[in-house]
């Protein structure tokens, strides 16, 4: 097998698109991790045993040296394309991992390919936004569609702000606070500030009385990344409305998978009722693994 760094952000988001990829294995989220002081390589797996050499998985990896030691890391990857059959996976990984540097080669793949764990193994939740907008509000539990209900019948408005870093900085601010409280795990404030300098465009930020969600666009893929509510905003179900205008936007925008994010259920039990009783089906990932 021959391994290729993919240096072309268009090549890379076709390849991307074709198996919609998760944020953390978009052209984005490494120019983020770039700018802020990572090396990234984007590297493509060709099945070179064919006449025409053929790509068979894709993989963005984020390293960084500590103590003098370079750890690789593989976030939802490696995503393996339709053209390469399961039997072969394993061997498209070892050929990932020995065309990186010497170090620590971890990964938090989307299939568990016969490693031994490191972590527990992470559910996901998703929402298909193929489907139509009749479909997607009868899939909604019984409870959070009264909830939007009631949203619908009040005074709130659904805003589309321009997400500039003034903007985004109180946002940010609440959430870099609950983090700190030990509530639940994310992508640190500090990185979506970056994405805000590196592909602004990319950014969807909704809001509604005190109430506010941040999305990303990737592709033909979004992603739930923030959201805040004040008294107001919560007595109100404000994020039921957001949430439910939100995928109405983003499916105009040709977006065919909003990803919601982990559930903890343990840590966030409000958070993961709300994801779950939106309609969104969960799947479970691979745990934390050695390449």
């Amino acid at each position: 097998m021959d391994v290729q760094q993919i240096s072309d952000c268009a090549t890379w988001e076709a390849l991307a698109d074709r198996v919609m990829a998760p944020l953390p294995q978009r052209w984005i989220y490494g120019e983020t991790a770039k700018r802020l002081g990572r090396e990234v390589r984007r590297l493509c797996v060709f099945n070179d045993t064919t006449p025409i050499a053929t790509p068979i998985a894709i993989a963005q990896i984020v390293m960084r040296t500590k103590f003098g030691m370079r750890t690789s890391l593989l976030t939802r990857g490696p995503l393996f394309l339709p053209e390469c059959p399961q039997h072969i996976q394993r061997a498209a990984l070892t050929s990932l991992r020995r065309a990186l540097p010497f170090g620590v080669h971890l990964m938090t793949s989307e299939t568990r390919l016969r490693r031994m764990g490191l972590t527990a193994a992470p559910e996901v939740v998703e929402l298909d936004l193929s489907q139509e907008l009749a479909s997607l509000r009868a899939g909604m539990h019984g409870k959070w569609r009264n909830a939007l209900k009631k949203a619908e019948g009040t005074r709130l408005k659904v805003a589309q702000l321009q997400p500039s870093a003034g903007v985004l900085m109180p946002l940010l601010r609440a959430e870099k606070n609950r983090q700190a409280e030990g509530r639940y795990r994310g992508l640190p404030p500090e990185f979506m500030l970056a994405v805000q300098d590196v592909a602004p465009k990319s950014l969807r930020l909704f809001s509604a009385s005190d109430a506010q969600m941040l999305f990303v666009i990737h592709g033909t893929s979004a992603s739930y990344q923030i959201g805040h509510t004040g008294p107001e905003g919560r007595a109100l179900n404000a994020h039921n409305l957001i949430l439910w205008e939100a995928i109405r936007r983003l499916k105009s925008e040709g977006v065919l998978r909003l990803d919601l994010g982990t559930l903890d259920r343990d840590k966030a039990p409000d958070l993961a009722r709300f994801k779950l009783r939106s309609g969104a089906q969960t799947r479970r990932l691979a745990p934390a693994a050695l390449m």
